[in-house]
């Protein structure tokens, strides 16, 4: 759902960055404003790395279309909601300034999408179902399932901005995105459940296991990848919306490293971006979460 360079034009484009700067801004005042509940910065370090290495796994939705999870409800659900909006923006930055995925002037829109809307607004509304009675798990799987339909709407409204949305493409994009939607849902519910199942005194250190070995598996299952265009991109080429390329010249572009081939240029590209997220993270968190038990 990264939306690429020279997709979006005019006005939308600062808008976008605009709402996206003060959804972020206000996760960060949020996590301030009550220091006591902010995760410890490896925590949210892990975690942010965790969510990198998710987004890497596209599988198929359906013949010739693959979807990738967002995780940001899930990230929500462990490390809170402000705490996940920041995950998801560094995700997203080293994304795109590392690797080329999104459009250097899109990320706004990207950010808005995916972060602001998919990990904060999925995650709030996963504490409104909850706070209205329902297991966490069932509430982290449709609070999942709603954020990807959410995010992929952000992308229809801003593109109908642009002069380049339809009905039509609205639909087919939404629709896709309900399949990519209900494999978030499942997967965030059950690892959801897992963690239902831990002993409260041990639930810190499980989190810090559960999201390491979720960041492992998902370096190992990167070279084998589904090769399918997304529901986005799939989409967007069908429409004839899909934009150029980016004149920024990423040192990873394609999560592809120069000298190594195959597998090993895969998961070299993996490694490190999941190192850049996670040192990221750890820094930007720690003098918050300082003195707090990591």
């Amino acid at each position: 759902m990264h939306i690429p360079s020279e997709m979006l034009n005019g006005a939308v484009c600062p808008v976008t960055a605009v709402i996206a700067a003060t959804g972020v801004g206000a996760a960060g005042v949020a996590l301030l404003k009550n220091k006591k509940n902010a995760p410890p910065a490896g925590l949210f370090a892990v975690v942010t790395a965790a969510v990198f290495g998710l987004q890497m796994i596209n599988f198929p939705v359906w013949q010739g279309i693959s979807g990738h999870l967002l995780a940001g409800v899930l990230a929500a659900a462990v490390i809170g909601v402000p705490a996940a909006v920041l995950s998801m923006t560094l995700v997203l930055l080293v994304q795109a300034f590392l690797f080329g995925d999104g459009g250097i002037g899109m990320l706004g829109a990207n950010i808005l999408n995916m972060a602001v809307i998919g990990a904060g607004i999925g995650g709030l509304l996963r504490t409104l179902f909850v706070k209205r009675g329902m297991r966490s798990h069932f509430a982290t799987a449709l609070a999942a399932f709603v954020s990807v339909e959410l995010a992929a709407g952000g992308v229809a409204l801003q593109l109908a901005a642009c002069g380049k949305g339809s009905l039509a493409m609205a639909g087919t994009l939404l629709g896709i995105h309900a399949g990519i939607a209900l494999a978030e849902g499942m997967a965030s519910g059950l690892m959801a459940f897992g963690w239902e199942r831990v002993r409260a005194d041990r639930a810190l250190r499980t989190a810090y296991v559960a999201a390491g070995v979720s960041a492992v598996a998902c370096l190992a299952l990167a070279p084998f990848a589904s090769a399918f265009p997304d529901g986005f991109e799939w989409t967007m080429e069908r429409f004839g919306l899909m934009a150029g390329a980016d004149g920024f010249a990423a040192p990873f572009a394609d999560y592809a490293v120069r000298g190594f081939g195959g597998i090993a240029s895969a998961m070299s590209a993996g490694a490190i971006g999941m190192l850049a997220v996670a040192l990221c993270a750890f820094a930007l968190l720690r003098p918050l979460a300082a003195g707090k038990r990591d």
